[in-house]
């Protein structure tokens, strides 16, 4: 199973339950990033490194942590938020032709049989350019390489519209329909997996004592709000069984809600 990103960090936030999931039943799994993050910020004394270096080793150490077998980096630069000047850089990951990085991607992975490809919902998830260039790769790659299965990573927006701290409103520019969704993985075990993965993204953290002292206190909004991934599954191939993929995602009609802490009430 490739997993295919934008950024440091996406791994954990986007597939990191379907990452570890995975290696548990013994499927092989490999990241690629389109980009190092370095259009990113932090709060942090990076030293002698690149925030680009920087967040690159947090990668290799979150990818130790979920089990992931292979990782590349693909020589593209960061395009930084949308409306940002790095939109314009003709090196930015989002201004490469999907083609063009399908092909880089089929001979980097010649030596990978592929059940799957995972990118992203057709926003990208939250519209980033890199993030809508991930859905368009992934796509490109899936076709050109004939792979029987394509992920959509994304977030179910319905959910995320009725928690707390939310409006209800539903932003059509955001993630995913929840009539779109067909597969999740989610699961205590896995959870547990994501954040030691997420920990390890250390330049991306706030640093401010009120901050972590927010982060500590918020660790049953991240489970509510995190504790599941979702899925768009399709086959490109017209392929109906999924094979070694069976035993990592659940279909959404066996969603028993959102994850909570052991002994909290439900919502």
């Amino acid at each position: 199973m490739l997993c295919l990103h934008a950024h440091p960090d996406d791994e954990a936030m986007l597939t990191g339950e379907l990452l570890a999931k995975a290696d548990a039943c013994g499927l092989r799994t490999v990241v690629v990033y389109g980009t190092r993050g370095e259009a990113g910020e932090t709060e942090h004394d990076l030293g002698d490194e690149t925030l680009g270096q920087r967040r690159a080793r947090e990668a290799l150490a979150a990818c130790d942590r979920l089990g992931v077998d292979r990782v590349e980096f693909l020589d593209h630069v960061d395009s930084g938020m949308a409306g940002t000047d790095g939109n314009a850089d003709p090196a930015a990951f989002s201004n490469a032709e999907p083609a063009a990085v399908a092909a880089t991607l089929s001979e980097l992975l010649a030596d990978e049989a592929l059940l799957a490809v995972v990118g992203y919902d057709a926003n990208g998830t939250y519209g980033h350019p890199d993030h809508v260039q991930v859905n368009r790769v992934a796509a490109a790659l899936a076709e050109r390489l004939g792979v029987p299965w394509l992920l959509d990573a994304t977030y179910n927006r319905e959910d995320l519209a009725s928690l707390p701290d939310g409006d209800g409103t539903l932003d059509p520019g955001f993630a995913a329909a929840e009539a779109d969704l067909t597969h999740f993985v989610q699961g205590e075990d896995w959870f547990h997996a994501k954040m030691e993965a997420v920990k390890c993204h250390r330049s991306q953290a706030p640093r401010t004592e009120a901050s972590k002292r927010r982060r500590r206190r918020g660790i049953d909004g991240w489970r509510r709000r995190f504790g599941t991934e979702w899925f768009i599954v399709r086959s490109p191939t017209g392929s109906t069984d999924l094979g070694p993929l069976a035993d990592v995602l659940e279909p959404k009609a066996d969603w028993p809600g959102p994850l909570v802490r052991e002994g909290s009430p439900p919502g």
